[in-house]
């Protein structure tokens, strides 16, 4: 059996024996990443002579036909018969003389001429074409053998084998021996069949007329061969092919770019819909990433993170279409660089909109076609030919002439007057033209619309004012019943490009048509949305017959105004031919006796029952009807239910006041019937059978209702029905087993604990959820259920189950009261599946028969399993068997050794499993890697082959020792160790290696309790997080990393440095917390893009931050508390940018003195070993900044001796201490050389050096003498001294002076 799938675009064919579980099951999920739609034959059973229905199919459907030639390829005879059906398909039938040989083969006659592209696996070329060659002796064998076995093979058949080896032969493939390996070659094979099958390309119109020259001028911008980033505006008015030529630009630049391209369509309507930014954000991840995980973000906070992260990793072609903001594009592709030859392209109607603080584009503007263009453009869709008959030929030509070369108003006029032979009708299009500016497309449009039929019209304006993005079907029900022929209405406005349907049957409209459509209804008074129009109109006392829509919502004006804005019966009354009203929160009033016979479409909305007071509200002609709010009383609800005798849609939601459903007439027309939310509801009355013609009915969130009706089963139309959440519902009624249409049945919530026997009878169920349900038991008669294909029992109470029917595709079984783990070898069709004992959560598990899970293996088909049993034996499961799994989530089992795991895997999560070694290696399409609980596990290595790991997460392995590098990780991004007591360091070892790479690295394994990280091994890395390692003494960064952004570092309790953070350039969260003997973190200060700093209860910190030299921006946020000499930035969860916290600091001039007295303090011991200095360092330092100096040697000596000299305190305001005078104050040295040692190496380097040294020592001196003396308490006097002893404007007369200054100082302290 085959996988699913109706419509293949590439077909395997191989030798099973060969490469099944190797190449070609690597090629298979490469093509499927790549979004193809594979045929694979997936299982190794015995096969009739002739080909199967599906197999023919298969072969037929697909563009393109991939062969993998193996040594034992010519030994299958099927593998010979598919391939010479795929020559026939794809070179014709072969010919005997002079005549074709009779095929039933699908050729060209499509148009798509199919392709073949042979792989040499292990064999040569001239193994298929040489008479001597292997090939050639496998069929002699082959031939005989069949033979031997009297099974059907004929000479002509044999003969046709080898012809099409000769064939496949000649073309130039791909021999495996010229490549690196196999994933090599699967990603060569990819791309190439991405560039053939062109899946990524967008569907465009044929009419590229004038684009030509448009296209060549975009590459000539673009220049895809140069590796710079290139981002291209394309802007102008609506209606100029703007999405015409950015989509044949994607299509023609998607093979330079691979899988890592996305086309974004309507970007501007998208953004205005309710989570528009966060489902464009994951569209354009899925298609950027073509990784599980990728696209499963948060909000767009997340999601814009992501994208950036994606961004600057890897080469992308992107297009935003019609943006209408250029925050769109901030927050689709971030400000971030991009990857090296990425390209951008954004189509928008305005030029401003291509200004961003980050990015500049290249702007192109499109202008109207050319006379000759147009002409041929208009042509094609009004004669579908490019010559039109000669009596059209100057009306032709004086129509375009109108059009100011706009192609959307050229294409809708064209396909209006296409069939209309009347000339007079030319003339009169004509002359409607000749009144229209150029630029005036809407008018221009607008003829298009007048060429529609009544009904058209009234179903393109409805769509344009109140239904795009909406689906369809209830807007039908009320065309329907117009007699508008919708359907057919439908038809002509995509055929004249007015309008699309899309594939989940809603609405779309290019905005030039929307704008057409609502300035329309604006200019008749047809339609209403806007709050002043209503008001306006409702106040005019005349009669109008045009007035056919309202749409009338307070929902966005305060709560006093919408009382003094109400809606009237008078009012109404002169609305005679209303058929749309939708009201939310407006005051209604009056008596509407015979004001809404009209109506079709109603939607009242109201949560304050003084709003709606009106009488005789009876809308009997409505077939949509929506009544919703804690307003309405049960009696008000039912009165207009059951007056509304034509109903086809009925919604009744959030209605506290229901308690039971209206009577249903026998005549009713009603299809779908919605109660939703309304949590009183306790009756379903008995009349529903009634419905005759009911297809969905949704009882959903009904959490009063206790029982459904007997009758029910008499819904013989029935297809949906969901009781999700009607959590008083204990039962069903037999009857259920009657509604032999139906398809879905929603039971999730409820308290139902048993389904009746006769569930069997459901021969159209295919879904079937029993979530979050106490059911215990399954019926035997499950079983028939032959068409089921899901079966959710996710937190239910089921003890055993029944037999199962083989159909099933997705099976998700989660009970705390599972007994008996089932054999479900029989379900080889499943998908999916989920099997838990509940032990997860409980800590236990009821399973009381010991057990095995060898029928695992059979399951081929899985594509995603998670199994949570508690302590079952899963030692002797053949999980290499599942070659289509892509996730597998295992806990609590007992697994000892974890290996020969599937090769296609992208998840792996392991979670208190008893396990002592999990195998990795041979795993090259994993993305994510989880161990947790694991306490037997003392090492995890993580080799180079996971070359698409993007994630690793080790948490609560207590065992854990170290972690294991081998090799480059090439992919690795995010990577998270926490509550592992054991964990100590990282080791990083050579490919092949028993050993450190020593050349890399040789520091790392020194000693235990440190990680050191190196950025050649985990290049990618943005995402750091050690949390709860307690046997971490040091962390380091020894080299640079580009790409980290964030590092997480908590209770650790033993970590005493954090260091080489000036190697990473691009972080930008930094977060410590609880770790109490943290001292040292080096290099926070060169943090340049840091935007988020916080450092929690870390007491023994010392001082990480130099305010004076710190390249902190300073917008960056910071959070500071309870860490020895940090200054706290305020209470709890507080934050200050950086700027404000530096001030703070710099306006603390008592512990900035404290602070600079600890570093002269220290220097003093150096030098002299003064017994007093254990309590001078107790008193602290102060930092006093160094004046700025014109020689830059200067600079050299400081550096030398550990000093840092600042640049112009007086202008940037750096300095811990400022003086309110003269210059600034001259700051201390460091710890490193004695002073002493400074003053001897100054003398005899210059003129100016030697002095300025001396007094830089003196004055350092004098703060020494300050300490001995004993009085660092007089902070005071010390503070005054500062800015006298810089009185001096010039350096000469500080020189000369200061040996007096000190001789003062000493006398005024005394």
């Amino acid at each position: 059996m085959a996988n699913s799938g109706s419509e293949y675009e590439v077909f395997l064919n191989f030798c099973g024996m060969d490469t099944r579980r190797g190449f070609t099951n690597t090629l298979y999920h490469a093509l499927i990443d790549a979004g193809i739609h594979v045929f694979i034959d997936n299982e190794e059973i015995p096969r009739g002579e002739e080909f199967s229905t599906e197999l023919l199919q298969a072969i037929d459907d697909s563009k393109l036909y991939i062969t993998i030639f193996s040594p034992n390829y010519a030994s299958k005879h099927w593998c010979l018969r598919e391939l010479a059906k795929m020559v026939e398909n794809a070179f014709g039938p072969e010919e005997d003389g002079n005549k074709k040989v009779e095929s039933t083969s699908k050729s060209e006659e499509d148009g798509n001429k199919k392709a073949i592209f042979p792989i040499f696996y292990n064999v040569k070329t001239d193994d298929l074409k040489s008479n001597k060659g292997l090939y050639n002796k496998a069929i002699a064998e082959l031939e005989q053998k069949m033979v031997n076995q009297k099974r059907k093979v004929s000479t002509e058949e044999v003969e046709k084998w080898r012809r099409a080896l000769q064939k496949v032969g000649g073309i130039q493939g791909w021999e495996l021996e010229k490549y690196d390996g196999d994933g090599h070659l699967s990603e060569t094979i990819v791309e190439e069949g991405l560039r053939k099958l062109q899946t990524r390309h967008r569907e465009v119109t044929i009419d590229l007329v004038g684009m030509e020259n448009r296209i060549a001028d975009i590459n000539n911008l673009l220049d895809v061969e140069s590796g710079d980033v290139r981002l291209i505006g394309i802007w102008g008015m609506g209606g100029m092919g703007k999405t015409t030529l950015a989509e044949n630009i994607f299509n023609e630049l998607c093979p330079h770019f691979g899988r890592n391209c996305s086309f974004l369509a309507d970007v501007r309507g998208r953004m205005a819909q309710t989570n528009g930014l966060f489902e464009l954000q994951q569209e354009l991840l899925s298609d950027i990433s073509y990784s599980r995980g990728a696209c499963n973000i948060g909000d767009t906070n997340q999601g814009i993170k992501a994208i950036q992260r994606t961004l600057c990793s890897k080469k992308v072609l992107i297009v935003l279409d019609d943006v209408g903001d250029s925050n769109h594009i901030r927050n689709l592709i971030g400000e971030k660089l991009l990857y090296s030859g990425s390209r951008i392209i954004v189509t928008a109607r305005y030029k401003n909109v291509l200004v961003t603080n980050k990015f500049e584009f290249k702007e192109y503007e499109m202008v109207g076609l050319s006379n000759d263009d147009a002409l041929k453009l208009f042509r094609r869709h009004a004669f579908k030919v490019d010559s039109p008959p000669l009596d059209y030929l100057t009306l032709s030509g004086d129509i375009v002439s109108t059009t100011g070369g706009l192609p959307l108003a050229l294409r809708a006029i064209g396909s209006s007057l296409f069939s209309q032979e009347d000339i007079e009708i030319w003339e009169e299009m004509l002359k409607e033209l000749r009144k229209i500016p150029h630029d005036n497309v809407l008018e221009m449009l607008e003829i298009t619309y007048n060429a529609l039929k009544p009904g058209q019209q009234q179903i393109f304006l409805d769509i344009a004012c109140f239904f795009i993005g909406s689906d369809e079907t209830n807007p039908i029900y009320m065309w329907k019943d117009c007699e508008f022929s919708p359907k057919t209405a439908i038809r002509v406005l995509i055929n004249r490009s007015m309008i699309k349907v899309l594939d989940n049957n809603r609405f779309w409209m290019h905005d030039q048509f929307r704008d057409l459509g609502r300035a329309i209804s604006n200019r008749e008074r047809s339609r209403f949305w806007a709050r002043d129009d209503i008001i306006r109109e409702l106040r005019i006392a005349e009669f109008s017959t045009s007035v056919q829509a309202i749409d009338y919502n307070s929902g966005s004006w305060i709560e006093e105004d919408h009382k003094h804005l109400p809606l009237t019966s008078e009012q109404i009354k002169r609305l005679s031919h209303l058929r749309l009203l939708q009201l939310r929160n407006i005051t209604c009033h009056g008596d509407f006796r015979g004001c809404l016979s009209d109506l079709k479409w109603i939607n009242l909305d109201y949560k304050d029952q003084s709003c709606f007071t009106a009488t005789n509200f009876n809308p009997e002609n409505v077939v949509v009807m929506a009544i919703s709010g804690e307003a309405w009383r049960e009696h008000a609800v039912i009165s207009l239910v059951e007056g509304a005798r034509k109903l086809k849609a009925l919604t009744l939601a959030r209605i506290p006041s229901l308690h039971r459903t209206p009577t249903f007439s026998e005549d009713s027309v009603l299809e779908k019937l919605t109660f939703d939310n309304c949590g009183y509801l306790k009756e379903i009355d008995c009349s529903i059978w009634k419905l005759r013609w009911l297809t969905d009915l949704s009882l959903e969130y009904g959490v009063a209702l206790r029982k459904l009706p007997e009758q029910i089963g008499e819904l013989k139309n029935l297809q949906h029905l969901s009781l999700m959440s009607c959590r008083s519902l204990t039962e069903l009624p037999d009857s259920v087993s009657d509604l032999k249409s139906l398809a879905k049945l929603n039971l999730s919530h409820t308290s139902i604990t048993r389904l009746p026997d006769s569930i069997g009878g459901l021969q159209s169920l295919s879904s079937l959820d029993l979530s979050q349900t106490s059911i215990a038991k399954l019926p035997e008669t499950m079983g028939k259920l032959s068409q089921l294909h899901t079966l959710d029992l996710h937190n239910s109470d089921i003890q055993e189950l029944p037999k199962l029917p083989g159909s099933l595709t997705t099976l998700r079984l989660r009970s705390r009261s599972l007994q008996t783990v089932p054999d479900l070898s029989i379900l080889t069709n499943l998908v999916e599946l989920l099997l838990s004992d509940a032990s997860d959560m409980n800590g236990k598990s009821n399973i009381i028969q010991p057990c095995d899970l060898p029928w695992i293996g059979k399951l081929s088909k899985l594509r995603k399993l998670e199994l949570c049993l508690l302590n079952v034996n899963a030692t002797s499961t053949d999980w290499a068997s599942l070659t289509l799994l892509r996730k597998l989530t295992l806990e609590g089992l007992d697994l000892q050794m974890l290996k020969r795991l599937p090769s296609n895997l992208r998840v792996l999560e392991l979670d208190n499993t008893r396990v002592k070694q999990v195998e990795l290696d041979g795993l090259p399409q994993l993305e994510e890697l989880a161990i947790s609980g694991s306490e037997l596990i003392t090492r995890i290595t993580i080799p180079s082959s996971l070359r698409k790991l993007r994630v690793a997460r080790v948490y609560s392995c207590n065992k854990l020792v170290e972690v294991q590098f081998l090799g480059v990780l090439e992919s690795i991004e995010t990577l998270c160790i926490g509550e592992c007591e054991s964990f100590k360091r990282l080791v990083y070892l050579s490919e092949g290696e028993p050993g450190c790479n020593e050349a890399q690295a040789p520091e790392l394994t020194d000693g235990w309790g440190r990680v050191s990280l190196v950025s050649s091994s985990l290049k990618m890395l943005q995402h750091l997080n050690l949390t709860c390692c307690p046997e971490l003494q040091e962390i380091q960064f020894v080299s640079t990393f580009e790409s980290l952004e964030g590092i997480v570092v908590r209770e650790c309790i033993l970590l005493k440095r954090l260091g080489g953070l000036s190697n990473l350039k691009n972080l930008r969260r930094l977060k410590i917390a609880n770790c109490e003997s943290l001292q040292v973190v080096d290099g926070v200060d060169e943090l340049e893009r840091l935007e988020q700093l916080e450092v929690y209860s870390c007491r023994s910190m010392e001082k990480i931050i130099d305010a004076s030299s710190s390249k902190i921006p300073n917008e960056c946020q910071v959070q500071t508390r309870d860490c020895g000499e940090l200054l706290d930035t305020g209470p709890y969860a507080s934050e200050i940018t950086w700027k404000c916290y530096r001030e703070k600091i710099l306006n603390a001039p008592t512990q900035a003195l404290d602070l600079e007295m600890e570093t002269t303090s220290s220097d003093w011991e150096t030098e002299t070993g003064d017994p007093l200095s254990e309590q001078a360092h107790a008193l602290g330092t102060f930092e006093l900044p160094s004046h700025q100096q014109d020689d830059g040697d200067e600079d050299d000596h400081d550096e030398a001796d550990g000093m840092e000299d600042e640049d112009d305190k007086d202008n940037n305001g750096h300095e811990v201490l400022q003086s309110s005078r003269g210059p600034p104050p001259i700051s201390s040295v460091g710890d490193n050389d004695g002073n002493n040692d400074v003053t001897e190496e100054g003398r005899g380097k210059g003129d100016g050096e030697d002095d300025e040294d001396m007094i830089r020592t003196r004055k350092i001196g004098t703060m020494k003498k300050l300490k001995r003396s004993g009085f660092c308490s007089c902070l005071e006097g010390l503070r005054m001294f500062i800015p006298w002893i810089m009185t001096g404007n010039d350096e000469k007369e500080e020189e000369s002076n200061d040996d007096e200054a000190e001789e003062e100082l000493r006398d005024g302290i005394e």
